[in-house]
């Protein structure tokens, strides 16, 4: 793809802006604490959809790209959530001991490429959507929905490669599935922003998965009473590398993607927007819970992301709403103190408003503070009766905060440009370029 004279020199612009620390810094703080927030409070694909959607937005913002950032996020939240199908739980008791560790580890390896190459495909069609037509993209998804069918059929199902334990209550893994699906979408589209970010992606979460694992009993072996505890550990560096492949790919792209038009959405309706939060709810949560297949995410992805390309509201309130009311839910179920018949109306009352703000407010930086605050005060349902806070829940929660500051603090500051600014330019008393 070659870019065009006044994309290449926006991106110059951008470039001499922001060095390429400020990027790389900035993906992985917010990537970071996505990972750890999916850890304490969801779980999961929809849980990973956190990580996902931050990603997306923090790229949207360093690319300067305002009118598809719906699209973007959504695209890198569907795409990250596949990964979250995985099972390490046991991988990770593997770790522990010696005869097994390097196998665990590898196997990590395996399962974090797995996920960082799917995240990776799904970010890159996004920022490269103009190349691809609708039904060649529909049926770029349902070949990958077929590719993740057989490798799981034929690999992870026999366990003829396994990594959990076979001893004990063994898991059903994926990351065949995960991998033959991802590979044979990137192959598909046979376009190369899809494919870079897919191989950084899976370079940067097999590193990001294996190292994150390794810490855990070497750490364990050298400070057994690390504050924060070594799982959460394993859960930020996983996501603190895998966001850097992403941004670091970003930017050497840079020149390619970044927007020819600063050009922002205006306010959804507010009938449209409800009914595209119904919509993508209903798919992300409701079907997704329960389709009765091992991968039924990669099903449920491939269905939002096929709708998905048809509405810009609908992929804001997809990014956003869907991943917001996905950990709503998941609070609702974690909570004890309330009865059901209280705490339901809250979840609504609160998606709700989360849907009316999305549909008002459809800007990168305002979503990605929305989803990031959410979260992090989702997080704090450990002061809830009658849990009972230790020291590595304080810890977390202290680090949640910390990263969530750092990350807000360094976002690019949304400005009207005056007397045709370039973009990229600082402003004399601004710490951050604008954008």
């Amino acid at each position: 793809m070659t870019p065009s004279p006044e994309r290449a020199k926006r991106a110059e612009g951008r470039a001499e802006g922001r060095p390429p620390w400020y990027w790389c810094a900035l993906g992985a703080v917010a990537m970071s604490l996505g990972w750890g927030l999916r850890g304490s409070i969801g779980g999961g694909s929809l849980g990973a959809m956190i990580p996902g959607a931050m990603i997306g937005l923090v790229l949207c913002l360093l690319l300067d790209r305002r009118s598809d950032a719906g699209l973007i996020a959504a695209f890198a939240a569907v795409g990250v959530g596949f990964g979250g199908q995985e099972t390490y739980g046991q991988t990770v008791g593997l770790s522990l001991q010696p005869d097994t560790f390097w196998w665990a580890i590898l196997g990590f390896v395996i399962k974090g490429a797995a996920w960082g190459l799917l995240g990776g495909a799904f970010i890159g069609i996004a920022l490269d959507r103009e190349r691809y037509t609708t039904a060649h993209l529909i049926a770029g998804f349902a070949i990958m929905v077929l590719g993740t069918w057989l490798a799981w059929k034929f690999v992870n199902s026999p366990k003829l490669i396994y990594f959990s334990n076979l001893l004990d209550r063994p898991r059903e893994e994926l990351w065949a599935g995960l991998w033959l699906g991802g590979l044979l979408l990137v192959a598909w589209l046979r376009s190369p922003v899809p494919a870079w970010f897919a191989l950084h992606g899976a370079i940067g979460g097999g590193i990001g998965f294996g190292v994150g694992a390794a810490l855990q009993p070497m750490g364990k072996a050298l400070w057994a009473g690390m504050p924060l505890g070594w799982w959460k550990a394993m859960e930020l560096t996983f996501g603190g590398i895998l966001g850097l492949a992403y941004v670091l790919c970003a930017w050497r792209l840079r020149s390619q993607l970044a927007a020819t038009s600063t050009a922002s959405v205006p306010a959804t309706p507010l009938p449209r927007a409800f009914l595209a939060a119904i919509i993508s709810i209903g798919l992300a949560i409701v079907v997704g819970n329960y389709l009765p297949v091992r991968f039924d995410y990669t099903i449920t992805g491939a269905v939002l992301a096929g709708v998905l390309l048809v509405s810009e509201s609908l992929a804001w309130q997809i990014a956003v709403t869907a991943t917001f009311a996905a950990f709503a839910w998941d609070f609702l179920e974690y909570q004890k103190f309330a009865p059901l018949s209280l705490a339901w109306p809250v979840v609504v009352a609160t998606t709700v408003a989360m849907t009316v703000i999305v549909a008002r407010y459809p800007r990168p930086r305002t979503m990605l503070l929305l989803i990031t605050w959410t979260a992090v005060a989702s997080a704090f349902r450990y002061f809830l009766p009658p849990s009972a806070i230790g020291r590595e829940t304080a810890t977390m929660l202290t680090v949640f905060v910390a990263l969530g500051l750092v990350m807000s603090l360094m976002l690019p500051v949304v400005r009207k440009r005056q007397r045709g600014g370039p973009a990229g330019q600082r402003c004399g008393k601004c710490p951050v370029p604008l954008v």
